[in-house]
């Protein structure tokens, strides 16, 4: 620190405060789509199937998915501007 400004981190115990989580159902790490789950939705998608059956193949292929319906509609989203994107300013 210069001039005595600033943070101080001051450890107390060593351990945690908290006990491990049960699930990680919207967890930041368990969060995040894995690249064939990215390409399912994109290929879904493009065959104009509904967001709950893409969930609901999604959960097919993987038992212990976290998947939730938001992060389908944020990458069909994704998807949708990829597309859009990809289009002249014409069309």
């Amino acid at each position: 620190m210069v001039g005595g400004q600033g943070w101080m981190v001051k450890l107390m115990c060593g351990s945690h405060n908290h006990e491990m989580t049960k699930s990680l159902v919207r967890h930041s790490y368990a969060d995040q789509l894995i690249k064939d789950e990215k390409i399912i939705i994109a290929n879904m998608t493009k065959s104009m199937v509904k967001p709950k059956n893409i969930l609901l193949t999604l959960k097919e292929h993987n038992d212990n998915s976290y998947t939730t319906m938001k992060q389908i509609c944020n990458a069909r989203s994704a998807y949708f501007s990829s597309i859009k994107d990809s289009d002249t300013e014409m069309q």
